[in-house]
């Protein structure tokens, strides 16, 4: 039984998904297995996978989503660990032997996630993303939205995966945030500020449908407030939870020029907490610079 299994959901990822693989095998720690789920990929995935990757374990399953992806690598899986790791991803040499010693380091601690690296489609680095939650993971899931970032940074107890079930695969967009709050209620995170994986950013990871992901936000936390046994006092911010979510989605539809979504959007989070307004002082700066811009 391996310590870790790493989980890498693939669909037509054949461009990338052998850097992804070549990244966990380069790993400084190796008591692992690789698990490739290929969700009904129609491009050279696995014959990608069976070149670079000869000792991971590749799995078909018709394309089903990567929710179903990822939970076919958890049931795959037999190590103490499940790590994920995205196919268009990659991580740094040390990334798993720096998380298992700080969940070592604090045995309480059932998942551990990290900073990470924005880089382009040719892994040039653009930034760093280190946002440190405010509050409890499970406060700050829903009060600030997906605070723990890609799941390629996530290491995280198998067994905890059981109790608190499967991803969602209603959920299009937001399954890895809606898995977050879930396990936040039943372990507290570790989190690490040096940054261990490089998220590839490109077309397909930036584009979105901004529809869904309002349905799908607001599905989160739904969910996430109706939980049993949740802090009253937690529950007691479910207005500002839902404010703060409209204004990110005001944001999103802005970005997209659809302002009478925006403005929907901006003024449901203002009906519901007020302050939220300071918020859409930028707004109209934003959008002149824009029209500038584009003349």
């Amino acid at each position: 039984m391996p310590e870790v299994s790493v989980v890498i959901p693939a669909y037509n990822a054949a461009p990338y998904v052998g850097q992804a693989v070549e990244s966990v095998l380069a790993q400084t720690f190796d008591d692992l297995e690789v698990i490739v789920v290929d969700d009904g990929s129609t491009d050279d995935t696995a014959d990608v996978v069976g070149r670079v990757g000869k000792s991971a374990r590749y799995v078909h399953q018709p394309n089903s989503g990567v929710s179903a992806a990822r939970n076919k690598g958890i049931a795959e899986s037999s190590g103490r660990y499940v790590a994920f790791l995205d196919a268009d991803d990659t991580w740094l040499p040390e990334k798993l032997d720096r998380q298992l010693e700080a969940l070592a380091a604090g045995p309480a601690y059932g998942l551990c996630h990290s900073a990470f690296i924005v880089s382009d489609v040719d892994l040039r680095p653009i930034e760093v993303r280190n946002r440190r939650p405010p509050g409890t993971p499970l406060e700050s899931l829903l009060l600030e939205g997906n605070v723990v970032g890609s799941p390629s940074t996530v290491i995280c107890r198998r067994d905890l995966f059981d109790e608190a079930g499967g991803f969602d695969p209603d959920l299009s967009q937001c399954a890895d945030w809606d898995m977050w709050v879930r396990l936040a209620s039943l372990t507290p995170f570790t989190r690490l500020d040096e940054p261990l994986v490089r998220y590839r950013q490109h077309e397909t990871s930036m584009s979105s449908d901004p529809r869904l992901l309002e349905q799908d936000s607001l599905r989160v936390l739904e969910k996430g407030f109706t939980m049993p046994g949740l802090d009253p006092k937690i529950r007691a911010q479910r207005r500002r939870a839902f404010a703060h979510t409209y204004m990110v989605l005001a944001g999103t539809y802005f970005r997209g020029h659809r302002y009478r979504d925006f403005a929907r959007c901006a003024a449901r989070s203002v009906s519901l907490d007020p302050r939220r307004a300071t918020y859409l002082v930028g707004f109209p700066l934003r959008l002149a610079r824009r029209h500038r811009t584009e003349a």
